[in-house]
């Protein structure tokens, strides 16, 4: 229980931190970053990636819209499918988002890690990142 003790309370700060300075959830930052990452592409695809309801998407796809950080229209090809697209201040956004992130995840995480403790987590992180992509959870879903 520890570890998720540690993962909620350093999610809740990252958030925190990224709404009081730039009002993005970490949830947008996640949704801006795919869009920079991937470029314009279909919100079904978007939310299947990032593990969010279609709904809960349009929400939020909805809300950055309002503040021109995200575009959306139909797809040339589908018209039934809706894209959507990183704009010009929704990258800008991003990248000093990404600068704060950064900052607090330094700061409230890896400085309490030495360098080989720190390369010791990202390569376990990989390893159990790996593992878990390609994992059905229902065989081991009440291992204790």
């Amino acid at each position: 229980m520890q570890f998720e003790s540690v993962a909620i309370m350093l999610h809740d700060v990252v958030n925190r931190g990224l709404v009081q300075h730039h009002r993005l959830t970490l949830a947008d930052v996640h949704m801006l970053a795919y869009l920079k990452a991937h470029g314009p592409s279909p919100m079904g695809a978007i939310a299947e990636t990032l593990m969010v309801a279609p709904g809960a998407l349009t929400q939020q796809a909805r809300r950055l819209e309002q503040r021109r950080l995200v575009h959306r229209q139909a797809s040339s090809d589908d018209g039934r499918r809706v894209m959507a697209m990183l704009t010009l201040d929704g990258a800008r956004s991003l990248t000093a988002a990404l600068k704060t992130y950064s900052g607090l995840v330094r700061e409230h995480f890896l400085d309490e890690l030495s360098r080989p403790q720190m390369i010791a987590l990202g390569d376990s992180c990989r390893r159990i990142s790996a593992r878990l992509k390609g994992a059905d959870p229902a065989p081991d879903a009440h291992r204790s």
